[in-house]
């Protein structure tokens, strides 16, 4: 291995997600309250992040949940809206510092920030599921499973880690189901995935993001498990610009301390 390969290594440590064991009790309330707010429309609560994909940080929200609740939960009486709010009523009671996020609900949990998704399930047998998205106020199809195996199963967890804490180090808005696919199904197509290969990569990333022309965060990434979804389009111009010119910070840089540490 490089030294490169080795220093990200080591970073990809310093930043490994925290250990729950000693939030177990607390989770496991959160998860009885959880149901009893879904009462009838309650289907399963599940790992919907980062922890189930192999790819969570340190600097990240440290759990996700998604609730699935049946197909015609509260369809007369406020829909995806009403589901999303009534959720957001109900943690707040409970919990500080809780905060609505596109899809999910944060609270902070004896210092765990965990995102909390309400999701209808859609009929038949599917892992679909219907979200609402509270910056637009519409919502939108969804299959968190088919995410999960995707990115798993990619062989490119760690570069989506390195990027991950490169973005929260910067402070830079880059949901990472779009950062994952835009990785995975474009900037990465045909580079090796052997563990040699972690620096190489993860610089020819940001090389790539700091591009003034065929720049990938302008390239269509769709959601595989909704092609209505278009991934791409959860950020604004400004806001991949703003990603572009801290790219162009790293890419000039010789040392790995000087863009993650």
């Amino acid at each position: 291995m490089s030294g490169a390969d080795i220093y990200l290594y080591n970073v990809l440590q310093k930043y490994s997600p925290r250990n729950l064991g000693l939030h177990q009790q607390a989770i496991y309330q959160l998860q009885g309250r959880l149901i009893q707010w879904a009462g009838g429309c309650y289907l399963n609560i599940f790992d919907s992040g980062s922890r189930a994909k192999g790819t969570a940080i340190y600097l990240a929200s440290d759990v996700d949940y998604l609730v699935s609740l049946s197909s015609d939960c509260n369809e007369n009486s406020g829909g995806l809206k009403g589901i999303f709010d009534s959720l957001f009523t109900t943690l707040s009671s409970s919990y500080q510092n809780v905060r609505k996020q596109n899809v999910s609900v944060r609270i902070n949990l004896n210092g765990l920030e965990i995102d909390i998704t309400p999701a209808r399930k859609q009929t038949g047998s599917t892992n679909d599921h219907w979200v609402y998205l509270s910056k637009s106020g519409s919502r939108q199809q969804t299959n968190i499973q088919r995410h999960i195996t995707d990115v798993s199963q990619s062989g490119r967890t760690n570069e989506i880690k390195v990027l991950k804490i490169w973005r929260e180090l910067n402070q830079l808005d880059f949901p990472s189901i779009y950062l994952e696919y835009l990785l995975i199904s474009n900037i990465l197509t045909g580079k090796s995935k052997t563990a040699d290969s972690l620096g190489n990569n993860a610089f020819y990333i940001l090389n790539e993001l700091a591009k003034d022309t065929s720049n990938p965060l302008f390239a269509r990434i769709i959601d595989p498990a909704n092609s209505n979804n278009i991934l791409s389009n959860l950020l604004s111009t400004e806001e991949k610009n703003r990603i572009i010119a801290k790219a162009k910070v790293a890419a000039r840089q010789t040392d790995w301390k000087n863009i993650v540490a």
